[in-house]
């Protein structure tokens, strides 16, 4: 009767500890850039006149929401192309006539190269995954299947 127990307490054991990597397996991490624009996005406008300096504080917090839009392209750590993809780009209904500004438009990309490797500038947030799920269960099954294959010594 005690041999039962304990051999029932391992099998429960082993499926709760099944269970949680399964758990564990199924959340992924995911990166995204912040909703506030980062205070050094803005070029430094400290030398133009008050209006000027607003316009540019526009024109920037207009770049960063591109640059939000167009982050699932790209990804956390990954490398932006050197010139900007055509969705990086303003309209006069957001900006007014800085729309129109390929210079801002470069100025910007190029800041936001600088500014995408950052940590301070992503937030990390863990989401339920199910085809990470899927992934980690068919890698893991191929890792079984190599050890059972070894230990076997089988090619089947």
């Amino acid at each position: 009767m005690a041999v039962n127990r304990k051999s029932d307490r391992r099998v429960i054991v082993a499926i709760l500890m099944g269970i949680a990597a399964l758990a564990y397996a199924s959340f992924q991490a995911t990166f995204h850039l912040r909703v506030e624009m980062p205070q050094d996005f803005v070029e430094d406008s400290r030398s133009l006149p008050a209006q000027n300096r607003a316009q540019e504080e526009k024109l920037a917090r207009a770049y960063w929401q591109c640059a939000r839009s167009i982050q699932w392209r790209y990804g956390y750590g990954h490398r932006l192309p050197d010139d900007p993809p055509p969705e990086f780009l303003v309209t006069a209904q957001d900006v007014g006539t800085a729309a129109s500004d390929i210079g801002g438009r470069a100025r910007y990309w190029r800041q936001l190269q600088r500014m995408w490797y950052l940590p301070d500038n992503w937030e990390k947030t863990y989401t339920f995954d199910l085809p990470s799920l899927t992934r980690s269960l068919q890698s893991g099954g191929a890792r079984l299947e190599l050890w059972l294959r070894r230990v076997t010594r089988s090619s089947w």
